[in-house]
Formats: structure tokens, sequence, C-alpha cells
């Protein structure tokens, strides 16, 4: 059985933006020394840390996106693969095993848009912003995971929260089905 894989780094997401705020704090607070001992903050001035932090949240951002769709889409694929399992009881059953086996295989191959459109013409007609929000995800992926090309920025800038929000809900939906 397969479960959401997203909800795990939903959690990993929120503690390691918490744990930056927190450090973040720490730097006005009167034992600094002793709290930033060992860090990278220990012996940089204090706006010079906030802005390491500010940047590492916005990095955080972006590599939880990168995260939330890595996860997303193995799942989508598993998904695909065990719903093609019905090949299996084609006729003639010498064929059966085979072909699965080359779906399976195949289905590793395919184009996250492809299979987007997939689920966009078939669960998901009724809901196609969902899949519309997915691709805009898939977009702004492409983007941090190829070093984010400022000749070719997104159109849309997507949070983590939002990422975790669609895919989730596309998860949840096929989980149900």
């Amino acid at each position: 059985m397969i479960s959401n894989p997203l909800q795990r780094v939903w959690v990993v997401y929120q503690a390691s933006r918490d744990a930056l705020k927190v450090t973040k704090l720490t730097l006005t607070h009167d034992d600094k020394e002793t709290l930033l001992f060992h860090t990278t903050f220990e012996s940089q001035n204090p706006t010079e840390a906030k802005q390491v932090i500010e940047d590492s949240l916005q990095e955080v951002e972006d590599l939880f996106v990168l995260s939330l769709w890595s996860k997303f889409e193995r799942f989508l694929r598993i998904y695909l693969q065990q719903k093609g399992a019905t090949l299996q009881m084609t006729q003639p059953a010498a064929l059966a095993h085979p072909m699965y086996v080359y779906f399976c295989d195949e289905v590793e191959f395919w184009k996250a848009n492809q299979m987007l459109d997939l689920l966009k013409k078939s669960l998901f007609s009724t809901y196609p912003h969902l899949i519309g929000q997915a691709k805009q995800t898939l977009e702004y992926r492409d983007w941090v995971a190829h070093g984010k090309n400022p000749n070719n920025v997104p159109s849309s800038n997507i949070t983590a929260r939002f990422a975790y929000r669609i895919l989730n809900e596309i998860v949840e939906t096929l989980l149900l089905n």
C-alpha cells in the first residue's frame, strides 16, 4: 500500500524554518555568545547574521519546494505503476507479465507534464485548476533545480506552503481512488 510521502517533508520544513527563526531571535539575546558558540553566527555581527538567516530562510523555502516535488513525482510514478497492474490480467497470459514490466519501465521515463496531463484528463477533469497549479509548481521546481537562471524566471513565485497544499490535495485524492 502506498502512502502520502509529503507529510514528513512538511514537518521537516516547518522544523527547519522554526530553527532559523529561533536562531535569529538569539542574536538579540544577552547570552548570545553562549547560545551561538560553535555556529557560523558566533563571529558575525548581528546585522550580517540576520541577513544570512534571511537568505537561508529563502533558500530553505526553495529547497523544500524541490523536495516536495521530488517526493510527489516519485509517488505519482509508483501510483501509476500500481494502477497499471491490471495489465497483468491481459490475454494471452504469456503477454501479460512482460507487458506490465514494460509499462512499469516506461513510466519511469514519462515527463512530469505528461503524468499531470493524464491526471487532468481523468481523475481531475473537474478540477483542472489544481493540475494547472501543480504545473506552476513544476515550473518553479525546474527553475530552482537548474540554478535559478535570472534570464528564465518562472511565471509564479511558489512557496513551500503553496506547493504542499496543491501537491498534497492531489496525493490525497489519488489515495482515495
